[in-house]
């Protein structure tokens, strides 16, 4: 008897996920902390309970969960919900093809309570239709942020109010004065003043293009148009171009960024290796929160962007996260009632609040509350005011063109280009006049 149901337990964990008894299927990608994946669970009993349906719920980590969706639709069988951080600049391909559901009608009235940036993000162009729909559920937002070891800086003779606001001036304070002066101050030479990727990543493109925004130069400007051949934004490219990797030639960075992966700023400036760094999430001080409680509250910090290279306020550097229901999941009815429980029953934002907030709300009036605006804190509050205030840049590809876009971000382009510069040593001009001409190619496949 024994020996049975331990068999049919084998056979319900390894059965494919078409052949299991639910109403509805979530992929979720795995959280960076504990508190994630619980709100998670929590928002799923919920709908359960209040719905009758049976779900089953699969997290994936984040580095698998690309090629696990796509081999579920290439297969067939792909999950009804699908949510993936990162995977957020894959779906203009999905929605071209077809293979995403419009929510509009389904979230109806329910769509006012977003943002009309976050509304616009989510508005992809499906190709079979022929027509623009809002294929996608806004989850949260990013806002690039600046992270300081506070007591770094101060054994370096530094305060906060030390710090430049001009462009320029900023960089070269953390390379020219801070980097020797705390190598002095610490007697290690193993600590840098700046953690900037250099390598062949998706960070590395993301914080390019911070640089190009500084230069008021991105490759696609806010509202989708494509505009490399612009004489103007040419130049910018090339000075941001030259502006990033002139902090590797100064030896400011630490060498291994050349090889660095996604996560290796954060382990860099966690392990104290680094004084300042940046980063779209709030992953960085999340991390110290969760484990050296002191160190978040006292000894680092998030602090301001400086202006942009023209003295101009700084655009910066975000994105919204997006879920979507596939078509082919096969319980789409269900799967858009989940999508209005999560926004019509408050656990979108019940799920922001207790998932370790790496993400800000895709609605500003969530903000107005104390636990982003809470002054005690040295890095919430922070995050919350620059989005509050500063306007975001969200690049979403060449509009009408979206799915082809997501080329340049799977091949890195620009971050392939800032590698190449720093590690084959070619100039910053060859570097950008490449990636024009690539990303030109990608958009014409």
């Amino acid at each position: 008897m024994w020996s049975r149901i331990l068999i049919l337990g084998a056979a319900l964990v390894l059965a494919p996920l078409g052949a299991r008894a639910a109403d509805l299927v979530v992929w979720w990608e795995k959280g960076f902390y504990p508190q994630e994946d619980q709100a998670v669970r929590e928002i799923i009993a919920a709908f359960e309970q209040k719905s009758g349906k049976q779900v089953e719920l699969v997290f994936h980590p984040i580095v698998e969960i690309q090629d696990e969706v796509r081999a579920a639709l290439a297969a067939g069988h792909p999950p009804d919900f699908f949510f993936g951080f990162y995977s957020a600049r894959i779906l203009p391909e999905w929605a071209h093809d077809g293979r995403l559901v419009d929510l509009g009608d389904a979230l109806g009235p329910l769509l006012d309570v977003f943002d009309p940036d976050a509304i616009a993000a989510a508005t992809m162009f499906d190709g079979r239709a022929g027509r623009r729909g809002l294929y996608a559920l806004p989850m949260g937002r990013t806002s690039n942020h600046v992270h300081v070891w506070r007591s770094l800086l101060e054994q370096a003779g530094f305060k906060l109010h030390d710090i430049p606001s001009d462009w320029d001036a900023f960089w070269s304070f953390w390379c020219d004065e801070v980097q020797p002066a705390v190598r002095r101050a610490t007697g290690r030479d193993d600590i840098w003043g700046v953690g900037l990727p250099m390598s062949v990543t998706l960070d590395t493109h993301d914080q390019f293009t911070q640089f190009q925004l500084a230069y008021q130069a991105p490759w696609v400007a806010p509202d989708g148009r494509l505009q490399v051949d612009d004489a103007a934004v040419h130049a910018g490219l090339t000075g941001a171009m030259t502006s990033y990797t002139k902090i590797w030639r100064k030896g400011c960075t630490p060498p291994a960024s050349l090889n660095w992966d996604n996560y290796s700023n954060n382990k860099a400036f966690l392990e104290q290796k680094v004084v300042m760094t940046v980063n779209e999430t709030l992953s960085i001080p999340n991390e110290l929160r969760l484990s050296r409680l002191d160190d978040y509250r006292t000894k680092a910090v998030t602090v301001d962007w400086p202006h942009g290279a023209k003295g101009q306020p700084l655009l910066i550097d975000g994105a919204i996260s997006r879920a979507v229901v596939f078509r082919a999941g096969g319980h789409q009815a269900v799967a858009e009632e989940f999508v209005r429980f999560l926004v019509e029953g408050g656990w979108l934002a019940h799920w922001l609040n207790f998932a370790g907030d790496r993400q800000l709300p895709p609605m500003r009036k969530l903000i107005d509350q104390p636990f982003w605006l809470d002054p005690g804190d040295p890095h919430r509050m922070h995050a919350a005011i620059q989005m509050l205030t500063r306007t975001a840049y969200h690049n979403t590809g060449v509009r009408d063109h979206e799915w082809r876009s997501t080329g340049v971000w799977q091949e890195n382009v620009w971050g392939t280009a800032v590698h190449r510069v720093v590690a084959d040593g070619i100039t910053p001009e060859q570097a950008v006049d490449d990636a024009i001409a690539r990303i030109k190619q990608i958009l014409s496949e």
